[in-house]
Formats: structure tokens, sequence, C-alpha cells
């Protein structure tokens, strides 16, 4: 008998373990008194939902994105409810652009998921990736990824010694907004090669004084991320509509 009972002690002692160890689901912690109320909006990676929640963990709206698609780390919602969406495809092995952060589409989308327009952009030569900004006129900035090849590089005053086998990418700045067919379209372009100096080969255009030139970007300052040829890798976009400033977060800088 006495066996029997510790027997019982020791396997409900494993069971309360096992069940405490279970992750928890919904809000663990809400001190509304701390808060400032209102909803979260989560994109989880790795799979096809969005959801907005309130502060207790109740799940109180959901946009479908399909079992083929991912999360490219983003989406906003509007003042009227539509929501600025970004995604990419689950299976990236054959792009031919690919890092952390990598998107391919936006889409507006109503409260409903009716889509509104859309553009997409992944192929050898661009790639749409990370953050965008929605406008106060419809539109809506974008960051890209531009390939340049090993040859593009150098003539820009590059240091051969800093390049991948395949060059490195660049960074363009796109403002998206939908034509008559509700097709997004390139409005305005802003691109990092067209403001480049360098102090490493005079024989370039570009050649100059780098401390004398604050408005342009060093091609040779910094390094790429890993064994990609990812220099700038910008990670967040921001717009100020006072001074028509755009902020961009660069950590290789």
């Amino acid at each position: 008998m006495k066996q029997n009972y510790f027997l019982g002690l020791a396997l409900f002692i494993i069971a309360t373990t096992t069940f405490s160890q279970e992750n928890t689901v919904g809000t663990i912690i809400y001190n509304p008194e701390l808060s400032d109320g209102g909803y979260n909006l989560i994109y989880p990676h790795n799979q096809s939902t969005a959801f907005l929640m309130d502060m207790c963990g109740n799940v109180v709206h959901t946009w479908e994105h399909g079992d083929s698609l991912r999360p490219a780390n983003v989406l906003y919602i509007l003042e009227n409810t539509d929501v600025i969406t970004t995604y990419r495809p689950a299976d990236n092995s054959e792009d031919a652009i690919w890092a952390g952060g990598g998107g391919a589409s936006i889409e507006r989308r109503t409260w409903d998921n009716v889509p509104i327009w859309s553009f997409t952009r992944n192929d050898s030569a661009y790639r749409l990736h990370h953050d965008i900004q929605p406008l106060a006129n419809g539109n809506v900035l974008v960051t890209a990824w531009e390939q340049r090849d090993s040859l593009e590089c150098i003539e820009a005053g590059r240091n051969p010694a800093n390049l991948t086998g395949d060059g490195m990418w660049s960074e363009v700045i796109w403002e998206i907004g939908p034509d008559a067919y509700n097709e997004g379209q390139v409005v305005w372009e802003w691109a990092v090669w067209d403001h480049l100096i360098q102090d490493f080969d005079s024989t370039k255009s570009n050649y100059g004084v780098v401390a004398d030139n604050i408005h342009k970007i060093n091609i040779n300052f910094g390094q790429t991320l890993g064994a990609a040829a990812d220099w700038l890798h910008i990670n967040a976009i921001d717009y100020d509509p006072f001074s028509q400033h755009i902020m961009l977060s660069v950590p290789t800088f």
C-alpha cells in the first residue's frame, strides 16, 4: 500500500509538471492601468494568417493569405479598415534573390479580405523586402533589393576585394500606386546607385573626398551580410509628411 501511494504521488507530480510546461496561448499578463488599450495586429512568420487581437488575447478578425504564401514581414491597417499586406511564396528555393526579410508582393485588401490592388516584384533584378510605408495619398513606399553584378560594382568604384562572386545588392525605394486597372505601378523611384561616392579608384566618375560629400553613400563602406551580396539591408522605412523626408534603418551603416 505504501509503495502504491508513492507511485501514485510520483505519477501526479510528473503529470502536473508536464502540464505546466505546455505552451500558453493567449494573454499571460494584462494590466489595463499600464496599457493604452486598443488592439494588436499580429502577423506571425511561417504561416499564412494575420490576426487582429484585443488586449485580452481574443481574436477579433483575421486575414487569410493561403497555404502557399508566407508573410513578407509586415501588415498595416488603415483608418478605413483596409489593410496593406505583404507576402511571398512559401517556397523560395528557386528565387534568384533571397535573404532574411525577403518579400515579393504588396496588396491592398478590404476588411473582408477582398483584394483591391496589388504589386509584385521578385526576379533576378529586384526583390521587395522588409518594411513598407502607407502614404496619405493611398500609395505605398516600398524597399527593394537591386542586383548589381561585379563589373557594375567595380565601375562604380567598389573595391574588388570586398565583392562576392555575384556582385552585390544595392537598394531602391519605390512609391507604388494603383493604375486604372487596379494593378500596382511604380510612380516614383529613388535609387542608391544614383547617389554614390568613393575614394578608392580615381579613374571612376564618382571619385571624390567622402567627408566632403555627406549627402552621398560611400560604396566601400560596410561589408555584405554573410555569404549573400546584401550590402545595405534596409529593414525599416518611414515618412515625415512635414519635411517630406524618408527615413531608413540601415543596420550595416
